[in-house]
């Protein structure tokens, strides 16, 4: 397994290499229409990536399309936002297109044991609050989602399913640690960190 952090021998983070193909490919002529024509032939489903919710006046945080399931997910800050009592709003659409929405209290997900809706609020308010960077939050918990995929053979789970989300990142810090990648290992210990609250 490749570290996370590390791809390629030159080291590059995974968010400098999303960054740089991402450039590239917009350069090339359209990084949208070549992931879609990408998915298309390899029989997948594409995504929709959903943000701003139209008329509530309420903020996108984060968003995030998962072309193999052909799902999106959205966290937003309402309107009427309490910072001492962190409740986001998250939508979830399927590939249908069917919206799901709820209401996550921050201050009471188990990290130990709680679903992607629950973490994506959770890692967004990190985010938010000033706790971390998006790369520090966010996007760790975007990997271990995505790591988890890659393991199960059934492709990606529901955004409803719980895991224990801290033997997730220390599964991913042990093979950090295992190929070598000390830098990579350390930034995930640092996710831990925010984890174990």
């Amino acid at each position: 397994m490749m570290g996370i952090n590390g791809i390629g021998a030159a080291g590059h983070t995974a968010a400098e290499y999303g960054t740089r193909k991402t450039e590239k490919n917009t350069a090339d002529g359209g990084f949208a229409k070549q992931v879609e024509e990408a998915a298309q032939a390899a029989g997948q489903a594409t995504a929709v990536l959903h943000g701003a919710d139209k008329g509530t006046g309420d903020t996108a945080i984060f968003s995030c399309a998962e072309p193999v399931s052909g799902s999106s997910v959205t966290v937003y800050k309402t309107q009427d936002f309490n910072s001492e009592n962190p409740v986001y709003k998250v939508k979830i659409w399927d590939k249908s297109g069917n919206v799901t929405e709820r209401m996550v209290d921050v201050s009471k997900v188990d990290t130990k044991n709680c679903d992607t809706a629950e973490m994506y609020a959770f890692t967004a308010h990190l985010k938010e609050s000033g706790k971390g960077s998006f790369e520090d939050t966010v996007l760790k918990a975007v990997v271990a989602k995505s790591v988890k995929d890659a393991e199960s053979s059934s492709g990606a789970w529901s955004f409803s399913q719980k895991f224990d989300w801290l033997k997730i990142v220390k599964d991913i810090m042990q093979s950090e640690y295992c190929y070598g990648d000390l830098k990579g290992y350390m930034e995930w210990k640092k996710f831990l960190g925010f984890l174990e609250k």
